[in-house]
């Protein structure tokens, strides 16, 4: 078992981490040695601002929802939830489940953008030390939890790839 928060964390920071290297070695305008400077990080994060959230809400849905429901009971709880008014943003709330939840995935999702706003992808060792801790939230099985945040990984990489620059 393995801390959802630990989890969510990971989540977060496998989106923002992978979806901008996808963007960043899509820049056929941007010589390859200028990509990853913090210059361009922060123009390239300028650029997409608003497809980022967007893309971050339709993947982060998904993965959350594995990380708080079980396959068959999301499905009739969403049958009754959604109308034709709800948003992505809605989706996200529903699927975290708990204000708790949902606070630390909004902490994580500020805290990733920031650092890319800054022009830096967090570290590993940097993440592991500022990461947001709500061990509140309960665990998962941590097979789930490595499949959840892989598939974020290549989903971000393949979205940040596509995108025009």
């Amino acid at each position: 078992m393995i801390g959802k928060d630990i989890v969510i964390a990971a989540t977060v920071r496998a989106f923002f981490k992978y979806f901008v290297t996808g963007l960043l070695e899509a820049q056929i305008d941007v010589d390859i040695q200028e990509r990853f400077e913090p210059k361009n990080i922060k123009r390239t994060m300028l650029n997409h601002y608003e497809r980022i959230s967007k893309l971050f809400n339709q993947e982060a849905f998904y993965a959350i929802s594995r990380m708080n429901y079980k396959a068959d009971e999301i499905e009739p709880l969403l049958k009754d939830f959604v109308t034709e008014a709800t948003t992505d943003i809605d989706l996200v709330r529903f699927a975290c489940k708990t204000d708790e939840f949902h606070q630390t995935l909004v902490a994580e999702y500020k805290r990733n953008f920031i650092n890319l706003l800054d022009g830096r992808i967090e570290t590993q060792d940097e993440h592991v030390n500022a990461y947001t801790r709500c061990p509140e939230i309960g665990e998962m099985d941590t097979d789930t939890a490595e499949n959840i945040v892989n598939r974020m990984a290549s989903r971000a990489y393949e979205l940040g790839k596509s995108q025009i620059n």
